[in-house]
């Protein structure tokens, strides 16, 4: 087996000389956010289920990500590996081109947590609310049509047993009425010093669940190997 401590090894040899000038946290993780490349899932993608790429409008650039709904929960997700304790924000932006009507009717950005199963852990500061997801302010009926904006989920924090973040985009409406919101510039950070710092805390993850039994070393290294090519690693 090729080694959990030799993958993330080599990596953090070229991550020190990368980020030794880095300040503050590390850049984003998400792959085309902005949605100009319309990358696929197979290359690190948008997993749609409901949304569509549109050229409507768009905040930079010419695209965007539409989720319109009647009677459903539409959206879009990206997913990266993810250690117990790790600290991730999520920001965009959001836009209605008209008055959002009925109610519910809202969209916004979410982040939440899963285990190696795919059990739904939310975040630390969620625990306990029926509420797993950490969420963003919402795009609803208060805000000014034609307008984009800001969407902010705060801190959210990895509860033990973590593995894997995923980030969405969500557009929420049984109104009745057929509308939605578009997405655009959104950005997925992990608040550590740099993405060694990140890359070695996933490694160390991966080698716990490994000795836990719970995934096979094939499966330890993909992690690895994932977070050194997210974010600046790509």
């Amino acid at each position: 087996m090729k080694t959990i401590t030799k993958i993330v090894g080599a990596f953090l040899v070229s991550a020190t000389l990368a980020f030794s000038s880095l300040n503050g946290y590390a850049q984003n993780f998400l792959v085309d956010p902005g949605f100009e490349l319309q990358a696929p899932p197979s290359a690190g993608g948008w997993f749609s289920f409901g949304g569509y790429f549109s050229m409507d409008y768009a905040r930079t650039g010419h695209w965007s990500m539409f989720n319109p709904a009647y009677y459903s929960v539409p959206g879009t997700f990206e997913q990266f590996p993810a250690a117990p304790g790790q600290k991730w924000q999520m920001t965009g932006y959001g836009l209605t081109p008209a008055p959002l009507l009925g109610s519910p009717a809202f969209g916004l950005v979410q982040v939440t947590f899963f285990d190696i199963f795919g059990n739904n852990l939310g975040t630390v500061e969620t625990a306990g609310t029926g509420t797993p997801a950490k969420v963003s302010n919402l795009v609803d009926e208060t805000v000014t049509p034609g307008q984009w904006i800001f969407l902010d989920t705060g801190t959210a924090t990895a509860p033990a047993g973590t593995a894997y973040i995923q980030a969405f985009t969500l557009y929420v409406d049984f109104s009745g009425y057929v509308q939605g919101v578009y997405f655009d510039d959104l950005t997925l950070k992990v608040l550590v010093k740099n993405h060694g710092e990140y890359v070695s805390a996933i490694a160390y993850n991966a080698q716990a669940l490994l000795h836990a039994g719970l995934i096979t070393s094939a499966q330890a290294d993909a992690l690895v190997n994932q977070a050194a090519k997210s974010g600046d690693g790509k």
